[in-house]
């Protein structure tokens, strides 16, 4: 009886022990190895191994484990993100990593500037490392500048590249207007934008009408940057500079001056003399009177001007003075001339005449 219940009792213990395991369960990015992972159960002592899943490696501790009585012994292996490290160098840029180096990340080429990326697809990290084709950066070329009428540059080349620099320069006597010097840019295109070639010629800058006489130096033809110096006539006053230089739009710079009359101040003071009554009186004075007259000064225009007016009122001085000399002779010299004759006369003429009584002598 001892015996059975012995017997019964450890068979009982044996078949506790050998109980099969369920399928194991992996840690986070990873996955059972090989058919097993088609299974669901694993006899006693069975053992599994798990592999990271793609783009994430084993970051270390042990792959597998064992089934122990219907128990899976502790899973050691971590995986981590699969980091594929920087890319190789671009010559004339760098690479811009916007979401890392990590695994499915992309790699993106930027180049400096007045270069340009060449090449196509994608820089993508993978499982094994960088996949795919690294672009490269190339130098920016601009196609030949516009031509210019009458102008010419130089140097002339099929193509130019990022930086190259040309020269424009006008023909005969027209001015260049704009910059000489265009450049080729990142964009692949020549700035700033090409000058023009004129020809500059300005106008006469001393004129009448602005009172204004040459002083000094160019002489016409006024051409670009020609500079002279005005003056104002006599009796005017210059408002403006007196310095201009033709500029390349056919004007003067600064603008042409103008000329005002100056205007010049008078003042007559007038007094009265003391008045004197009949007995010796003598009256109170007149104030001293005052007047101040602004008129314009006198140019050789307005002399020219009043010459006939002062030829009348000589005329009329020089006539009004023999008239009141006529007169004055008339009514105070020549009627007592005429009676001082006239009564010398009849002296004379008394004198001869023999008086009665009187014997005249013969001869």
């Amino acid at each position: 009886m001892s015996v059975t219940a012995l017997f019964l009792l450890f068979s009982l213990g044996i078949a506790m022990t050998v109980q099969d395991c369920s399928r194991p369960l992996g840690g986070p990015n990873m996955d059972i190895k090989g058919d097993d992972i088609t299974l669901d159960s694993f006899p006693d002592g069975a053992k599994v191994t798990f592999v990271c899943d793609v783009g994430y490696r084993s970051a270390g501790g042990s792959p597998s484990v064992t089934c122990t009585a219907g128990k899976w012994s502790d899973l050691r292996m971590t995986c981590e993100s699969y980091n594929c490290g920087p890319a190789e160098e671009v010559t004339n840029g760098q690479i811009d990593y916007p979401t890392g180096t990590e695994f499915g990340a992309e790699a993106v080429v930027i180049c400096n500037t007045g270069y340009k990326p060449v090449g196509q697809g994608r820089y993508i990290c993978g499982d094994q490392g960088w996949m795919g084709r690294l672009k490269t950066c190339e130098v920016t070329t601009c196609s030949p500048p516009p031509a210019v009428p009458n102008a010419t540059f130089s140097p002339s080349k099929e193509f130019y590249e990022y930086r190259d620099v040309i020269h424009y320069s006008c023909l005969k006597d027209l001015v260049l207007g704009g910059s000489n010097s265009l450049t080729c840019s990142e964009n692949g295109t020549f700035i700033p934008d090409p000058p023009t070639c004129t020809s500059v010629l300005c106008k006469k800058p001393d004129s009448p009408e602005r009172n204004t006489e040459w002083a000094g130096g160019a002489r016409p033809p006024y051409k670009h940057k020609s500079t002279v110096t005005l003056k104002c006539i006599s009796g005017y006053k210059m408002n403006g500079s007196a310095t201009v230089i033709c500029e390349i739009n056919n004007q003067w710079n600064p603008p042409l001056p103008v000329c005002e009359r100056v205007v010049t101040t008078t003042t007559t003071t007038t007094t009265s003399p003391p008045t004197t009554t009949l007995k010796g009186v003598v009256s109170p004075s007149t104030p001293t009177t005052t007047t101040t007259t602004s008129r314009p000064t006198k140019t050789p225009k307005d002399d020219a001007s009043d010459v006939p007016r002062t030829l009348g009122i000589v005329f009329g001085v020089l006539i009004s003075v023999a008239v009141i000399t006529i007169c004055g002779c008339y009514c105070f010299g020549v009627p007592a001339c005429i009676k001082r004759k006239r009564g010398d006369r009849r002296n004379n003429t008394d004198k001869e005449a023999p008086h009665d009584g009187e014997d005249v002598a013969l001869s």
